[in-house]
């Protein structure tokens, strides 16, 4: 287990170093060198890093903010309440952290004594204070013990972490909540996921609906989870297999890319819904999708089932944001990524399901 997950473009490496090495001298452990085992998946070894840490420092630059792969890590720090930001160059954080506060080492050197590295460190040591899980000492002791200059800004790096982690509120809140408290939630209209009928004729406007409720309800399992027998064929690129591995922690960065799946035995089966897992609020997740229908082959010919949207924020009473259309006979199932909702071609998703019968 590191200490901290440090995100950064890779522009930005040497700032990195610099602050990797000057926490190390603290006696923390910093995971910051992303030298992938040979035969492991780069996002997989990322994700696993990220459950290890005890906080998280990105370090924003021109280069970080338009990084896709940066601003994902800070959306699940900020959504596990661990993440302390950290100005390296001119430009500010994007839209979705500027609330906030970063600490600016734009022209920090190293030097220790720096307030804002001070300010900086006060946070961390906050945050890995109150991590509470098994096994997890305080924070670590070193002989370079803090000066009489870290106590007198004790108070002002204090305020700047917990201010940090009650902004994270607004953006980790779902996420959290969902994870940690499962806890019934009223229905709320507001949680309507289907496209509306007249924008999308293919698909039918219903609220959403819990897996284990309207969905079950109706005879239907989810036809591409591995127990039921569903399996990638053919995709873009190999990561999307993690869409349908029944984990909601990891994810798949889909592009313009597209999956098609198959169904147990290869049989067909009558489909009616489609489910997307949307953890928390992201830029990067995907917005905009096409379902297709095929019988023919995997890289046959497909029909268009219905473009649809979802929602870009938690749903706590149904995170799976469901998309209903009339039921059509499917041997094969092809999912296209369009749009992510920062109107980017690049796509965050994590899991779908698919609902039906075998035939």
């Amino acid at each position: 287990m590191s200490d901290i997950f440090l995100s950064y473009a890779s522009a930005d490496r040497e700032h990195a170093r610099l602050l990797a090495d000057t926490l190390a001298k603290r006696g923390y452990s910093v995971w910051w060198d992303r030298t992938i085992p040979p035969g492991r998946v780069f996002d997989e070894v990322i994700q696993e890093a990220i459950q290890a840490a005890r906080c998280m420092v990105v370090l924003w630059s021109a280069d970080s903010v338009r990084s896709n792969w940066v601003k994902t890590e800070a959306a699940e720090g900020a959504a596990r309440g661990m993440l302390v930001p950290a100005l390296v160059g001119e430009a500010g954080p994007p839209i979705e952290f500027k609330r906030i506060q970063s600490a600016n080492l734009s022209h920090w050197n190293g030097d220790e004594a720096n307030g804002e590295y001070r300010n900086l460190l006060a946070s961390i040591e906050e945050l890995i204070k109150k991590d509470a899980r098994p096994g997890n000492p305080g924070p670590l002791t070193s002989p370079r013990q803090a000066t009489g200059a870290t106590a007198s800004r004790f108070g002002t790096a204090k305020t700047f972490a917990m201010g940090a982690i009650f902004a994270l509120g607004a953006m980790g809140a779902y996420w959290l909540f969902g994870k940690v408290g499962k806890q019934p939630a009223p229905e709320s209209p507001a949680s309507s996921t289907s496209v509306p009928a007249q924008a999308r004729p293919n698909s039918i406007a219903a609220p959403a609906a819990t897996v284990s409720g309207a969905v079950a309800a109706r005879g239907h399992v989810n036809l591409l989870s591995e127990e039921q027998g569903g399996q990638l064929l053919v995709a873009s690129t190999e990561r999307w297999k993690l869409l349908i591995d029944g984990k909601e922690d990891t994810y798949a960065w889909t592009d313009t890319g597209f999956g098609v799946f198959g169904f147990r035995d290869g049989r067909a089966a009558l489909i009616d819904t489609f489910t997307v897992f949307v953890p928390a609020q992201s830029g990067s997740n995907m917005k905009d999708f096409e379902l297709f229908a095929g019988n023919a082959a995997a890289t046959g010919s497909f029909e268009s089932i219905g473009r649809f949207s979802t929602q870009n924020m938690r749903m706590m009473q149904a995170p799976y944001q469901e998309f209903r259309f009339p039921p059509v006979k499917a041997k094969y199932f092809k999912l296209q990524s369009l749009r992510s909702h920062d109107d980017s071609n690049t796509s965050l998703a994590y899991e779908v399901q698919l609902f039906g019968k075998l035939q």
